[in-house]
């Protein structure tokens, strides 16, 4: 194989991934709102500082020596986290 097309290779594995990466945020998404509507049932908070620092912490935990840092992790989860917490917030969105 050329270096082409390993690299044509390459990249149909990224956009196939980054199909799989999309349908699993949108999986957490619903979840999210799942879980705001169980919340706002219940008269619970939104948010849940400690829940997010665990589910931050066991995914920096278990992180491949050779994927992100744990900076670029916990950025990247962060935002994620961040834009779940608004979905619990307000589920209706």
């Amino acid at each position: 194989m050329s270096g082409s097309q390993d690299l044509a290779a390459l990249r149909r594995r990224m956009d196939e991934l980054n199909e799989r990466l999309t349908t699993l945020l949108h999986e957490r998404a619903a979840l999210a709102r799942q879980i705001g509507r169980c919340k706002r049932g219940a008269a619970l908070p939104a948010q849940d500082p400690a829940r997010e620092q665990d589910e931050l912490a066991a995914a920096i935990a278990a992180r491949p020596d050779d994927g992100f840092t744990e900076a670029q992790l916990h950025r990247i989860l962060g935002e994620v986290i961040a834009a779940s917490r608004a979905l619990v917030a307000d589920p209706e969105t």
